[in-house]
This record gives structure tokens, sequence and C-alpha cells, in this order.
């Protein structure tokens, strides 16, 4: 495993016994003999058997078993349903008007990679790359996030890739609140469904709409949690670009993540 000063990005890169029943037992009440009190009878009848299956806590007939999934089938059912379910959230924050960024988007940016997956990162918002191809992560920053991804031992395509907001903000300015409020419809039901095991908040942006950004003082590197699911936040790729002195923390960062989910990252 690479040590924390040989960063690679440096490179750019059991069965219950039967209790006996307290409840009272159903008896039907008489029916009428004459045929002209028939329909009062069964009504009557009817009645009290509603009121003894309040008694019982319940009401009208059990609902039919559902046959339980072979075993051998039952992980590839949940992954295509996964994939169903992320799909009918893509397609619905490509009609997105929730807030004013989708008057100035060419595609919306849902995600990249696979939601089979223990690894998701989180950035900020798309760019102008972003915007043309539809998918996070293409431009230059994306092409850092890869030897990143590819340094700690994954395939490109390995992790799971979103963004805070799914529309790219002018300028590439970073969202507002209420921008990042309101694409939060689609973003905490997307890491809901993934649920990895862990995330990496790419920025600052993203750890403070995750939640694990504290009132004061250190935020990089500083393990935080989200619906139970740990969260690193680290520097986003762009300001890599700006700043490669910070390749090396990052790398650190990365390496806490792999340690927590038993990796190690391949030697070089």
């Amino acid at each position: 495993m690479t040590s924390p000063a040989e960063s690679p990005l440096e490179h750019e890169g059991s069965e219950p016994r039967t209790a006996k029943s307290t409840k009272p037992a159903y008896t039907p009440p008489e029916v009428a003999a004459d045929p002209e009190n028939e329909l009062a009878s069964v009504i009557a009848s009817a009645q009290e058997l509603v009121q003894w299956e309040q008694t019982l806590g319940g009401l009208g007939f059990p609902a039919a078993k559902t046959a339980a999934p072979a075993l051998g089938s039952a992980a590839g059912e949940g992954v295509e349903d996964m994939r169903a379910r992320l799909q009918v959230l893509s397609d619905a924050a490509a009609s997105c008007t929730r807030c004013a960024l989708h008057k100035g988007r060419t595609k919306t940016v849902f995600a990249r990679g696979t939601p089979d997956t223990d690894l998701v990162f989180v950035g900020e918002g798309p760019g102008y790359n972003e915007d043309q191809e539809g998918l996070p992560f293409v431009g230059r920053a994306g092409q850092l996030l890869d030897r990143m991804i590819a340094a700690m031992g994954y395939d490109r395509d390995g992790v799971y890739i979103c963004n805070v907001v799914k529309c790219r903000p002018p300028e590439n300015r970073t969202p507002l609140p209420t921008e990042a409020q309101a694409c939060a419809h689609f973003l905490v039901p997307q890491l809901e469904l993934v649920r990895p095991k862990a995330i990496v908040a790419l920025g600052r942006c993203a750890a403070e709409n995750l939640q694990v950004v504290p009132p004061a003082g250190r935020w990089r590197g500083i393990w935080g949690e989200w619906r139970g699911i740990p969260v690193m936040p680290t520097y986003h790729p762009a300001f890599l670009l700006r700043s490669p002195q910070f390749k090396k923390p990052v790398w650190e960062d990365l390496q806490a993540v792999l340690k927590l989910l038993n990796r190690q990252a391949p030697k070089r």
C-alpha cells in the first residue's frame, strides 16, 4: 500500500412455542328462518363478524402470501430494482423546474458509474463539459478524479458519482442554499437507494450539504456521518488543479476511506 508520503496524486492523478389464545372465538348468530327477514339476518351476521375481527385487531380477509424469490436471484433482483428506481429519479430530474437553474441547462447531470458499489463520491455541481454531456466529472477535474479512483484500486465506473445539484450554476458558481435544497429532492433518495459503505464529499459545498462540516475549525479529513453512512470530506479535484500542493492530504483522506472499507490501494 502506498505510504501517506508517497501520494499517487502527485503523478496526477429458532421457532416459538404456540401460546394459547385469549381472544374470543367467533360464533355466528342464528339466521332467522323467515325468508322475509333473510336480508336483515345476513346484515346482522356480517356486523357480528366485523365486531369479532375488530376484537382480534384486524378486519377483512388475510392478504395473500407472496411466494419468496429464489435465493439465487434475490441479490440480482435487488440491484435491478435499485437501478429502475434511480432511472425514475433521473427522468424526473430531467424535467425538473424546482429552481431557476433549469433555465440555463443544456442537460441535467444525474450520475455516472455503478450504484452497486461500496463507495460514492458527491461533488458540488456540473460545469460546462458536464452540462454538455449530461455526465458528472468529465472535464479536467473529472480526469483527476478518475486518477484518484484508480489509485484507490477501483475501476473508473466501479464507484458511483453524483453532485449536490443536477443543473449547472451560472459561471460555475457555488450552488445557492435554495438551489441545493431544491435538488435535495433528488440527492437524498439517490444516496438512500445506493446506500454505500462510505461517501467522499468533494469540496466544502458537498460536505456542508451532507451536514458534516463543524461550526468552526477544520473540516477536511474529519469523518462525519450522513444518515448512518460514514462521510469523508476532502478537497475538490478542481481545487487540486489550482493548488496541487494539497494532493498529499487528499490522498491521506482517501487512504482513510480504504481502511474503513478494508481495502488496500494497489502497489505502484
